[in-house]
Order: C-alpha cells, then sequence, then structure tokens
C-alpha cells in the first residue's frame, strides 16, 4: 500500500527475491510534489544492491559539500566535505533528486519487474489474521494477499486503524518547501552544494536539483499557531518573507517565491511492534522522522531492504511471523537513535541564546578549519549502517 518512496521500495526489492507484488495508490500516477529530496550513502548503499547506481547517478545532483552559513551575517561559519570523501568513507555518495524524477525512477523499475501498480486506488478496509489478509478497494475490488506492506505515509490510516498508537503532539515548529529556478538566483545557489542558513529559532536548507537547473528550499522555524500535518498545503509567499526577512543571503530567494507549501512538525508515539497478523508498516507509517537529518526518505529505504532480507529469510525456515519480529526488533533502535539525533540537531541550528550560538558557531569554525570530516564521522552510525 502507497506508491511512494517506501512503497515502490519495497515493491521492487520484494519482486527481486521473486514475491509476486501489487502496489495500491490512492493518487493518480502522476501525482508528486515538486519538491527536492536527499538520499544520504546509507539508503543509496541499499539501493546499489538493487542495480540502480548507474541511474541514480544519471538522475542525481551530487553535491561536494555542505556550506553551513550565518543566516544573519551571510558569512561561512564551516564547510562540510561530501562527495568523493564521504563516498571513499561510506561505500556511497549523497544525492540529491526532485521527487518526482526519484519517485519514477522506482516506479520504471517496479513496472520493468512487472509489479502491479493500480494507481487512483484507495485501500478502505483490511481483514487480516495469521494466515494473510484482505484488501477491500474503493474499486470495488477484494483480494487476499500473504501479506500486507502499509507504507501509506505519515498520516497512515492503517496504523490508526489496526496499530494501538496516541494522537501526534503539534512541536509548534513547521516547514516551508519551495523550488526556485536556478536563472532566478545568485549564482552561487547553482554550486553543487548543500547550504544550511542558521537563524535564532529559524533555519533554511537549500540545493540543487535536475543538474543544478532548480533549486530546492526548505525553511524551518518555530510557530506558536497551530498547523496540520498536511504535506501539501499552500500558502500565500508573503508569510514567509516576513519570517525570515533578516536573512540577508536570502533576499534574492525571498523575492523569487512565487508558490511555496506548509506543514507542522509533530512528536508520534514511538510503536513497539510494527506488525499485526499479516499486516506490517513501513516508513512514516511507523516512524515519522523530523526532517533536521533529511533521513524520512533513506529510512524508508533501509526499512524496505531490512523487510526484504527478513522475508527472503522467511523462505528457509518457513517463518514468517518469527521474520516480521525480527524486522522491527532490527529497525526500532535505529530509527529512535536517528529521531533523536534529528531532534538534538533541530536545537543547536535553532539556538536564541546569544552566548550559545556564539559558541556554537565557534565550534563549527574551528573544527572546520582543524578537522572538517568530524561531521560527517560525528554521523558515521547513520551513513556506515543499515541493514547489511
Amino acid at each position: 500500500m502507497g506508491a511512494g518512496v517506501g512503497g515502490l521500495s519495497t515493491g521492487m526489492m520484494l519482486k527481486s527475491i521473486g514475491c509476486k507484488v501489487s502496489i495500491f495508490e490512492k493518487l493518480a500516477e502522476n501525482t508528486s510534489d515538486g519538491v527536492g529530496l536527499q538520499i544520504s550513502a546509507n539508503g543509496i548503499r541499499a539501493l546499489k544492491t538493487y542495480g540502480l547506481e548507474n541511474e541514480i547517478a544519471e538522475l542525481g545532483d551530487y553535491p561536494d559539500f555542505i556550506g553551513c552559513i550565518n543566516g544573519l551575517t551571510g558569512v561561512e561559519l564551516a564547510k562540510i566535505p561530501l562527495g568523493k570523501t564521504a563516498e571513499k568513507l561510506y561505500g556511497a555518495g549523497f544525492y540529491q533528486f526532485h521527487r518526482a524524477d526519484f519517485i519514477s525512477l522506482l516506479r520504471r523499475e517496479n513496472f520493468r519487474l512487472g509489479v502491479n501498480i493500480f494507481y487512483k486506488t484507495q485501500v478502505l478496509e483490511i481483514e487480516h489474521d495469521l494466515n494473510g489478509a484482505t484488501v477491500i478497494t474503493s474499486e470495488g475490488s477484494c483480494s487476499r494477499f500473504d501479506l500486507i506492506v502499509a507504507a501509506d505515509g505519515i498520516n497512515s490510516t492503517t496504523r490508526n486503524k489496526i496499530f494501538e498508537a496516541n494522537p501526534p503532539v503539534f512541536l509548534k515548529q513547521v516547514a516551508y518547501r519551495t523550488v526556485i529556478s536556478t536563472d532566478k538566483l545568485p549564482k552561487a545557489f547553482a554550486i553543487r552544494q548543500t547550504r544550511l542558513f542558521l537563524g535564532a529559532g529559524k533555519h533554511v536548507v537549500s540545493y540543487p536539483i535536475r543538474k543544478g537547473s532548480l533549486v530546492n528550499f526548505v525553511f524551518c522555524t518555530e510557530f506558536d499557531s497551530y498547523c496540520q500535518e498536511i504535506w501539501n498545503r499552500e500558502v500565500n509567499p508573503q508569510e514567509i518573507q516576513e519570517k525570515f526577512a533578516e536573512f540577508v543571503g536570502l533576499k534574492e530567494v525571498l523575492k523569487n517565491i512565487v508558490s511555496v507549501k506548509k506543514w507542522g512538525l509533530f512528536e508520534h508515539t514511538s510503536l513497539d511492534s510494527w506488525h499485526r497478523n499479516r499486516v506490517v508498516l513501513l516508513g512514516d507509517a511507523c516512524h515519522p522522522i523530523l526532517p533536521y537529518l533529511a533521513q524520512g526518505a533513506t529510512q524508508a529505504i533501509e526499512d524496505a531492504h531490512e523487510l526484504c532480507i527478513r522475508i527472503k529469510k522467511s523462505f528457509e525456515n518457513h517463518n514468517l511471523e518469527q521474520e516480521l519480529v525480527r524486522y522491527a526488533k532490527n529497525r526500532i533502535p535505529r530509527v529512535r537513535r536517528v529521531g533523536r539525533a534529528s531532534r538534538l540537531n533541530a536545537k543547536l541550528f535553532h539556538l536564541r541564546n546569544p552566548i550559545l550560538v556564539f559558541t556554537f558557531h565557534l565550534i563549527l569554525r574551528m573544527l572546520g578549519n582543524i578537522y572538517p570530516k568530524y561531521f560527517l564521522r560525528r554521523f558515521s552510525w547513520i551513513y556506515a549502517g543499515g541493514p547489511s
């Protein structure tokens, strides 16, 4: 269920080991947000296992470094190496994509392998027991499967109906997303780099996509009013222009924003089990991750890879129940740790106390000059980790 990054990755991987796979997606085939997507080395390494290395290199943008910038002054604080440096460390590079392009790549691979994808088909009910599950769709179909993989996103109806989860809590933080043509921006934004602008209670991330023809922007800020957890809610660009007016290096950016989407950031209950009978959760459906480490899509890919490993193992021991338990057991500690690291980044990026800001920026400068690889190695457990 779900033809996003997690669902399409799962479909491709399971089909490659001999499973019969059908994917149900409630949206139309070409419906995809026009925003960017980052996949770090741990996700790229998993996709390479399934033969997508060349397609990824052709489609994605390959940043050489991350530039950390004082948003109020425009002064660069540190430069974190990526590119070949990261690839040498972790056996794969870091890539940036237009989300629609990345989804198209996964969809083509699913079609090539013979996966059935039913678009504009919403799953209305799931009836499940220890022997399988039945899906009833909006098209009136009723199909029986050995296993249902629910990759139905951050507002998962499967999680809400079948699993015991408390309502999410609004964190009084929001994120805005927009894409701007490179020819409307200063040339520095087209360079092969990710840029991180730091401010008081807010930050901005930018990176080029579609081979430098577009630049993706994510604006994150603290926000007192309630905002729904909806990914595609359009808002007036004036809202973002006012909230980030003090970022001197983004004045041309703010003037050229035509369309911007805003979503509220929430804390979700961490589930102790990811399956019920023959229904299993994957990606944002079971572990929504805040965007401060750019690991949401990558962790969904890791989930898909681990689940594929476990299902393949069940072919040998004929114990799917045991392998579904192991799937969650192997993944839960990692995604919880990623979630904690992301929340810590939010605090560091949004420091307000002038003394703490000065200290943090000084540390960034010192490490950037003396040992720039520190920032990569600090998260080696993420980038070198994952299913094997």
